[in-house]
């Protein structure tokens, strides 16, 4: 059942995104929760920004703080995107921007979508040329202490900019294969930079909004849930004029993904047009989930799919089909791959990472039945 500080979070966000006035006589119930609230999920810029707008004083230094920092945050890598399309346009690099660098241009103003990180799509073939460029000429540096299977990772130490230079939108452990062929093909449907840029493309309407469905469906099942701010975007990209209905239920169907649009969907309509939810268990899974899941909960998920033990072992012992995409050179030689497993080792042994592994490990075996009950439940309702 929501809380009473869980409706004053509603009523904001319809505010800050939609423009619906707050409810006659709205007061905060407790200004440290909702701050809280919103702060696990990174909107407390929009709390900030609703209340003073209102007339309502808001007490959290916090929020004002948060505030603050979005918009700083936004116009620097907005600026940072304009320097990184100038060199690759000057070079005759190929690239489609990805997720909170598209969906700010949604929102009513553009500081109102933060992100983490600016992603951004090459074709595999010029992926790494683009990362000596980002290098040698615009000073990032290459934090390679945790690959990734489809990406880069790099930061510019000048303005602390975090980039995640793609060749793929998700690798073989992430998705069906299925859905791996599906956006392999994405760079064949993407569309020319409306602005004229000619290296500069954007990913079709169709890909964009399956590609944001499935984003959601890994986080679930992988980190343990999906944020607000993720069903906000899919609230907002689903209101595009002259989308492209067809070609994104053929994707989301070839994905796997019609079910779990669906009804991800119906939650965030519920919140948006003040209605009660379809299911108040999702509606608090995702509530007091985080901005990037929950990676205990994300255990107990693929313990339900996989049983505990073999859960734990192939956290240890990753399996050679996910282990041969963070070290490619397994690919010719198999046998390395007892040395790969250390070098993963040596890589998530420092005290943090122990300390996550424990409690993912812990949490794995510690539900209790009506717990397990529940989760299977939800995955069955959502198709995952």
């Amino acid at each position: 059942m929501r809380t009473p500080t869980q409706e004053a979070f509603f009523s904001i966000i319809r505010y800050e995104i939609a423009g619906t006035p707050l409810p006659e006589g709205f007061c905060v119930p407790d200004m440290d929760a909702l701050v809280k609230l919103a702060d696990d999920q990174d909107l407390t810029h929009l709390v900030y920004d609703a209340l003073t707008k209102n007339g309502i004083p808001c007490s959290s230094e916090k929020a004002f703080k948060q505030y603050c920092a979005a918009i700083w945050r936004v116009e620097q890598m907005d600026h940072e995107l304009q320097r990184l399309s100038g060199l690759f346009e000057d070079r005759k690099i190929d690239f489609i921007p990805l997720k909170g660098c598209v969906m700010r241009g949604l929102y009513p103003q553009r500081w109102m979508r933060t992100s983490a990180d600016i992603d951004i799509l090459f074709k595999q073939e010029q992926e790494k040329e683009a990362e000596r460029l980002m290098a040698e000429e615009l000073g990032y540096v290459n934090n390679d202490d945790h690959p990734c299977a489809y990406h880069g990772s790099l930061h510019s130490p000048e303005n602390h900019i975090h980039i995640e230079p793609h060749w793929a939108l998700f690798d073989g452990s992430d998705l069906k294969d299925l859905s791996i062929k599906a956006f392999s093909t994405v760079w064949e449907r993407a569309v020319a930079d409306p602005d004229g840029r000619a290296s500069r493309y954007m990913m079709s309407d169709a890909d964009l909004y399956a590609f944001h469905v499935a984003h959601m469906e890994k986080h679930f099942r992988k980190a343990g849930g999906c944020s607000v701010r993720s069903l906000i975007d899919l609230w907002m990209l689903d209101r595009l004029p002259d989308a492209d209905i067809e070609g994104r239920r053929s994707l989301l169907e070839q994905c796997g993904l019609t079910q779990f649009e669906k009804k991800i969907k119906k939650l965030i309509y519920s919140w948006m047009d003040g209605e009660a939810t379809e299911n108040e268990y999702l509606e608090q899974y995702v509530l007091n989930c985080y901005l990037f899941g929950n990676q205990e909960r994300g255990a107990r998920i693929q313990t339900q799919k996989k049983g505990s033990a073999r859960y734990i072992l192939e956290r240890i012992f990753m399996p050679y089909d996910q282990i041969k995409l963070l070290y490619p050179v397994l690919e010719g030689h198999p046998w390395l791959l007892p040395a790969m497993w250390v070098r993963r080792w040596t890589k998530v042994a420092d005290r943090d990472s122990r300390k996550r592994f424990e409690g993912q490990v812990k949490s794995s075996v510690a539900s209790d039945k009506n717990d397990q009950q529940e989760l299977k439940d939800l995955l069955e309702y959502l198709g995952i």
